[in-house]
């Protein structure tokens, strides 16, 4: 499968990462990348909520530069799962789409056989895709000979505007008006397999 662009990985990315995607079509993610700390959003998601927005931050097993994001083991600290999958209910759960959504998703928090933040970000991306029926089609890249290709966009550190996206309905948006740069999560749960529109319009 030829790609037309890299990105990186993202826990849950945000509904600009999606739209990225969805102008490529297929994508590749690089899993030998060096782990750098400054890329938040590999284990970091944004949602709003009863209470503003929240950011989500799964724990991580002491990682360091020399690490491929591959290798980076998730940790148990904190019940973050549990945690995290309780954020997203009292966030989402009043939702018209959670409860077509949340089995599959709630399914992925409670494998523990998920050890990497790779597997973790993946998994939610296999997810999202899936259920949104995006015509994103993904492949994981295990070396650099990606780079040599000069027709591959690399889009790993691109800052992804969302200027241009159009405000959609959210649950919260009466509590703190519109908020955007969430996580894709944000868009599913509210408008559902119609976020493809949203989408297409960044």
């Amino acid at each position: 499968m030829m790609i037309e662009a890299v990105f990186n990985l993202r826990y849950a990315g945000s509904v600009g990462y999606y739209a990225a995607m969805l102008r490529y079509g297929t994508v590749g993610f690089d899993l030998t990348e060096r782990y750098d700390k400054h890329r938040k959003a590999l284990n970091r998601m944004d949602i709003v909520g009863p209470n503003g927005l929240t950011s989500l931050s799964a724990s991580l097993q002491k990682p360091n530069a020399s690490m491929r994001v591959a290798d980076v083991q998730l940790s148990e600290h904190g019940n973050w799962r549990h945690n995290h999958w309780g954020a997203l209910f009292s966030a989402y759960g009043r939702t018209p789409f959670f409860d077509y959504f949340a089995d599959d998703l709630k399914r992925i928090y409670d494998d523990t056989s998920i050890t990497t933040v790779a597997a973790l970000d993946l998994e939610l991306h296999k997810a999202v895709v899936e259920f949104l029926d995006l015509p994103i089609e993904t492949v994981t890249v295990n070396d650099s000979g990606w780079k040599q290709d000069g027709t591959v966009a690399d889009m790993r550190d691109r800052q992804l505007t969302e200027d241009a996206l159009k405000p959609y309905y959210q649950i919260w948006a009466d509590r703190h008006g519109f908020c955007d740069r969430l996580s894709i999560l944000d868009l599913l749960f509210n408008v559902g397999r119609e976020a493809i529109f949203a989408l297409k319009g960044i």
